[in-house]
């Protein structure tokens, strides 16, 4: 996910054949490919999509670079690891959770991406499931796509979404974000299948479209850095003959060369190679065999390299029995020949299961695992994953397949809020004795789009609020400043401003009012900002109120604002953007380095974060019980294996809630990664200070849970924080006993 800026262009062309191309084409200067060739047609789209910098300074610029720094993003790119070799996805071969296996870290190994709503998550396929990044889209998915579209040594990851649109991401430099790539209209229909494969040889993956019910097979390649065009010099070539219901198509490299061809079973069963080539100046398939009746109706057929060499296998796996077999592609007296020279050894065989392959253990040098693919077999009937690694058995002298783990598949398809749309309308007011313009135009652009930003990340990418509307023209008031200043309310102020527009105020979740001068700033009704207090980290926090949160608390008691008079320990929840007043802010670079941030704590947090991501622990649980092992997910890193929010209490009106963050996001202003725990008494957040905020590895924490009663406490042992995958492990327990 890429929240710093990125630079939208609209790129002006002609429409594509075979694109139906609707408001334009939009691209992105990233790290997924050379920047070099900038569309000469560059133009400003919008007030959301204007790029900070003109399109020559813009051109090579890492999204979001805080410097501002020219940078060769194809030369920091690092090549993967490993004996990469890339295969793409098969919208006929989905795992189910919205689950793909593709290479995204660029270390050789295959990782899981899983989607949900406008949710892409991507970890890594060991038994952690290790969190490695997570991006939101504008619209909900229908598919994910994924493949070597570029070149470059790992996968891309393109979305169709319900707009009809074909967003494309690749990985940032450092191996954690997604970045925006470019967007096009989409050219898969509902009912065609997308086969990824590199079927010219040039060594990008293309996407065949099959339509599954009639019509030609279609070609698509990325030629260039942006864009998905129809390959112009793609012939069906034997294809046109063929029947084209209830076929499995698959790509398949079978003579090693690079390039994919096509393994094809028809609805009788029958095997079908056709190869790719280039003959009289067009990619085309000619047919090269076709077998007797040799899948069964409940075998599922998959393509792996199996016996250690640089060409593909076939292998079909009874759905109902669990049964594998593998097969060279190769024609043997109308049947593929069986492959004796490897054992299916520990691959799972339990009934009702599907079969996927992927790149996943570390080779060490290894006798027959470096041009091998290992196994997930996925259970239907508990959605676990049982993985076998391609392995040499020096007993048996033999090329074999070794249990590795049976783990839970990830479950971050379901569960979380769905999306709204919360425009909000921005307005800038002048008074009638001052005519100044505090900042540019293009600085209340980056701060409104900011606000959409740090909102959709708020809420797990369910708020959007990119339909909100920002007025460039300032208003004229008919009140000076002094004047304004003695109006009695908050409410009064900001209306001045919502009254002095004439447009309309319909359909939008609130109004945000700025004036060019002093004298007050809040929120009463409508968000009220001034030069000075136009930060993203006040912002927020009024709009904030806007959606209906009060302030944060701790529980020392403090006043922070005598004046007032706020209340004890308002304001003092470092960590929460609704203590705003005395939090842990950074510079944001794209409003001229002024403040933003922090994030929400997890318990005003709560109604966006799915049930399956809350542990939550009755008292009596955990009487009489050993101390409790769980990991904790960061809370702005949901793609991490943990629960985002531990809860132990009472009863949903009073608990505990204990909860993870990193420096890192809207959070990088806090001052370290720790463990913070809160007290939550009717709706109202306490961050707990006792023994101090920060809970730290290797520290123990005791909590009263009835204060004036002693002995009944929990104990909080925090044992670690892992270096990858944006987890803590904490112990927890209950010490004293409670009162039947």
């Amino acid at each position: 996910m890429n929240k710093w800026s990125i630079n939208l262009l609209t790129l002006s062309i002609s429409i594509i054949p075979g694109l139906s191309i609707g408001s334009g084409i939009t691209i992105a200067h990233n790290a997924v490919v050379p920047t070099t060739k900038i569309p000469v047609a560059a133009q400003i789209e919008g007030i959301n999509q204007s790029p900070p910098c003109s399109q020559k300074e813009c051109a090579g610029k890492i999204p979001g670079d805080a410097n501002n720094v020219n940078k060769d993003i194809t030369a920091s790119r690092p090549i993967a690891a490993g004996n990469y070799y890339s295969r793409g996805s098969n919208s006929q071969l989905s795992i189910p959770q919205n689950i793909s296996l593709a290479e995204i870290n660029r270390d050789g190994k295959s990782d899981f991406i899983q989607y949900a709503d406008n949710k892409i998550f991507v970890s890594k396929t060991d038994f952690n499931k290790t969190g490695l990044m997570h991006t939101y889209l504008r619209n909900p998915i229908k598919r994910v796509i994924t493949g070597d579209f570029h070149r470059d040594n790992y996968d891309q990851v393109c979305a169709i979404t319900t707009a009809n649109e074909l967003v494309c991401y690749g990985t940032s430099t450092d191996n954690k974000e997604l970045w925006w790539w470019f967007t096009q209209s989409n050219f898969i229909a509902d009912g065609e299948d997308s086969i990824v494969g590199d079927f010219d040889g040039d060594g990008r993956d293309d996407i065949l479209v099959y339509p599954r019910s009639g019509g030609k097979f279609r070609l698509y390649s990325l030629k260039e850095d942006h864009f998905f065009r129809l390959m112009e010099n793609f012939d069906e070539g034997n294809l046109q003959g063929l029947a084209r219901n209830n076929l499995q198509i698959r790509a398949a490299d079978v003579d090693g060369n690079g390039r994919d061809d096509l393994v094809i079973i028809n609805p009788q069963g029958q095997v079908l190679l056709y190869g790719s080539t280039y003959h009289n100046g067009r990619n085309t398939f000619w047919w090269a065999f076709t077998t007797n009746q040799i899948v069964g109706s409940n075998e599922q057929v998959t393509v792996a390299r199996i016996d250690n060499n640089t060409t593909d296998d076939l292998v079909m796996h009874n759905k109902d029995t669990g049964a594998t077999r593998f097969f060279k592609i190769e024609y043997a007296n109308g049947s593929l020949p069986a492959m004796e020279n490897v054992a299916t050894g520990q691959i799972n065989q339990d009934r009702r299961s599907l079969l996927f392959w992927g790149h996943m253990h570390d080779h060490n040098g290894e006798t027959g695992a470096v041009n091998r693919d290992d196994a997930m077999v996925y259970l239907l009937d508990s959605n676990m994953f049982a993985r076998s690694d391609a392995r040499w058995d020096n007993n048996a002298l033999q090329l074999t397949y070794w249990w590795a783990y049976t783990q839970h598949s990830p479950n971050n398809h379901a569960g979380w809020t769905a999306m709204q749309k919360k425009p909000l309308l921005f307005l800038k007011c002048k008074f009638a004795d001052i005519n100044a313009e505090p900042e540019t135009n293009q600085f209340y652009r980056n701060l409104n789009n900011a606000n959409n930003d740090y909102w959709r990340d708020i809420s797990y990418g369910a708020w959007n609020l990119y339909d909100s509307k920002l007025v460039d023209e300032w208003q004229r008031m008919s009140i000076t400043n002094a004047a304004w200043r003695r109006l009695p309310s908050r409410w009064e102020r900001a209306d001045y401003c919502a009254r002095a527009y004439t447009g309309s105020k319909d359909g939008y979740s609130g109004i945000v009012t700025l004036v060019n001068g002093e004298g007050d700033a809040g929120n009463h009704g409508y968000v009220l900002l001034t030069p000075d207090s136009s930060n993203l980290t006040f912002m927020s926090h009024e709009v904030g109120h806007t959606f209906g949160w009060g302030h944060s608390f701790d529980d020392t008691g403090r006043i922070h604002e005598p004046d007032w008079p706020s209340q004890p320990g308002e304001y003092y929840d470092h960590w929460d953007i609704m203590s705003a007043m005395d939090v842990a802010t950074f510079g944001y670079q794209p409003i001229n380095g002024r403040a933003a941030g922090p994030e929400m704590n997890a318990p005003l947090r709560k109604a966006f974060i799915p049930q399956h991501r809350i542990r939550r622990f009755t008292l009596s649980e955990l009487e009489g019980r050993e101390p409790v092992k769980l990991d904790i997910a960061a809370l702005n890193k949901p793609e991490a294996n943990g629960y985002l929010e531990i809860r132990l209490g009472h009863s949903e009106q009073d608990y505990y809630s204990i909860e993870y963050r990193v420096k890192s996001g809207w959070d990088q202003g806090i001052s370290k990664d720790t463990v913070l725990v809160h007290h939550v008494v009717n709706g109202k957040s306490m961050l707990i200070a006792q023994g101090g905020t920060e809970r730290l590895p290797g520290s123990s924490h005791t909590f009263d849970l009835n204060p004036g009663v002693s002995g009944l406490r929990f104990r909080l042992n925090v044992d670690s924080f892992a270096s990858e995958g944006y987890t803590a492990t904490v112990h927890l327990s209950l010490e004293g006993s409670l009162v039947y």
